[in-house]
């Protein structure tokens, strides 16, 4: 069904003109734009992260690099301490983080508020292995809301390449940013955290080429599609708000389990561009935590009655929360329940 939804509505032509983009942006909930980045340092960027992929063992090393295939063997997702060991130093490009804050891009977004944008200093990029019968890391519908928290924020997605829709391009509902913040369920994608009431709006998606950029609010419902490619879908998607407006903690701090600021910036060539957000002085709020805790208790209750499908939001419970007593629990019931699935396996080889 998702393959066949209406393509989105181009809006390249509104670039230059920020009230326009909003008011569009407003109404649908979305901007789907050609290239607004350059074709040629986005293929730059793809390079550079596909040489430490292949390092990392995630391509196939008998097909030539630039192709991308994906080697099935090595199929792994967030947060996955197998898939992190080569994430972090993708995660820390110095080129890839200047994508995000390319003049292009922050004219765009200045146009659009009327007053200079905040790029958050937190972003996210996505390795997804294609679709088998072992191995699916689709990201369901959901929004972006519950994860950023603090005033109203805008993503830009971008893939990493060329990325028709059987690669796993994205999907947004177009109008459902009016509805707010839906009720969620605990889902196996990217955040744990899928809709579960019926979603309003019109569903639309498209074909990107390297350059191309998907803009949507953080109540547009989104999803990606699977990736039915051999390539492995490279992407990042990045949030921007007006710079006056409140910003959440954790948005100011690098992806979880890629270390500090210093860390990061390490292996740069140049100090230009590291901590650009002082210079705006964000005003930092606290993270409202109260989507996570439902999710969480959801997942452990999930657990504890052997429900498997719960092990993708422990694993962030173990890895990433503040509550060592709540990390701990997690971490008790992914022993669990990978002690139930060796008992399964047990029993199924000796039938």
């Amino acid at each position: 069904m998702m393959d066949a939804v209406r393509s989105f509505l181009n809006s390249t032509g509104l670039i230059g003109d920020g009230p326009a983009l909003a008011e569009r942006l407003h109404r649908d909930g979305y901007l789907f734009l050609r290239g607004l980045l350059p074709r040629a340092a986005v293929l730059e960027v793809r390079l550079r992260l596909l040489e430490n992929a292949a390092a990392g063992g995630w391509l196939d090393p008998e097909r030539p690099l630039e192709d991308g295939i994906a080697n099935p063997a090595a199929a792994c997702k967030d947060p996955e301490e197998r898939y992190m060991q080569v994430f972090r130093g993708l995660w820390a490009d110095e080129a890839l983080h200047r994508l995000r804050t390319h003049p292009h891009v922050l004219a765009l977004f200045d146009g659009i508020f009327g007053e200079p944008a905040l790029a958050h200093p937190m972003f996210v990029q996505r390795n997804i292995f294609p679709q088998s019968e072992s191995f699916d890391f689709t990201t369901g519908e959901h929004q972006d809301k519950v994860h950023i928290g603090g005033a109203t924020s805008h993503a830009m997605w971008v893939p990493l390449g060329d990325c028709p829709r059987e690669k796993g391009a994205l999907a947004v509902a177009a109008g459902s940013h009016r509805a707010g913040v839906l009720d969620t369920k605990v889902g196996g994608g990217a955040g744990g955290m899928d809709i579960c009431v019926p979603i309003p709006g019109e569903w639309v998606s498209g074909s990107f080429e390297a350059g191309d950029v998907l803009i949507f609010s953080d109540t547009t419902v989104h999803r990606a599609l699977p990736n039915r490619s051999t390539e492995l879908r490279q992407s990042f998607d990045a949030r921007y708000q007006p710079a006056s407006q409140p910003v959440a903690e954790p948005n100011m701090l690098p992806y979880s389990g890629c270390g500090t600021w210093e860390e990061v910036y390490a292996g740069w060539s140049s100090d230009d561009q590291k901590y650009y957000w002082k210079a705006l002085s964000p005003n930092v709020v606290p993270f409202d935590r109260s989507y996570y805790e439902r999710r969480d208790r959801m997942a452990f209750a999930m657990a504890e009655s052997g429900d498997a499908t719960a092990r993708d939001t422990l694993l962030r419970i173990a890895q990433r929360d503040p509550d060592a007593e709540k990390r701990e629990r997690a971490e008790e019931l992914l022993r669990h329940l990978a002690g139930q699935r060796e008992g399964a396996e047990s029993l199924s080889a000796s039938a």
